[in-house]
């Protein structure tokens, strides 16, 4: 299953905060073919910075992790294009735009996300999803 991740989902993989989160992230990580936006990095990279204790290098170190378990997508003024039209259109925060353009401008029709509306799609060409959700039955 190929998933686009938005930067939560990578906070909880890296930080220990809440277990069975983690086991979620981490999980989906080992066993899917996993897509982020080059900007999941950077506000991955500062989020660590800001809340944790850890030293550069390690932050570096699990960044590189991530790099390896996912394919990375680079931010494009094409990506910035449709971001700017899903904040115009949605009302939706830049940066959440922007991960989702990136996600639409590379083909991917699923972005987990624990942050945005589960279930909610965007120009009909991909749709949010909450792997935290609890499963309805």
């Amino acid at each position: 299953m190929s998933v686009f991740l938005d930067t939560n989902i990578l906070l909880y993989a890296c930080m220990e905060q809440d277990a069975e989160k983690m086991r979620i992230a981490v999980d989906l990580l080992r066993q899917s073919d996993c897509h982020i936006s080059v900007q999941s990095l950077n506000e991955m990279t500062n989020t660590l910075r800001r809340k944790t204790k850890l030293f550069l290098d390690d932050i570096g170190e699990l960044v590189s992790d991530i790099r390896s378990l996912t394919t990375v997508h680079d931010l494009t003024t094409g990506v910035y294009a449709r971001g700017w039209a899903i904040v115009r259109r949605y009302g939706l925060q830049t940066y959440d735009s922007m991960i989702l353009a990136c996600a639409i401008e590379n083909g991917h029709e699923t972005v987990l996300s624990e942050d945005m509306q589960d279930g909610f799609s965007v120009f009909d060409m991909t749709t949010i999803r909450n792997p935290f959700a609890p499963v309805c039955g």
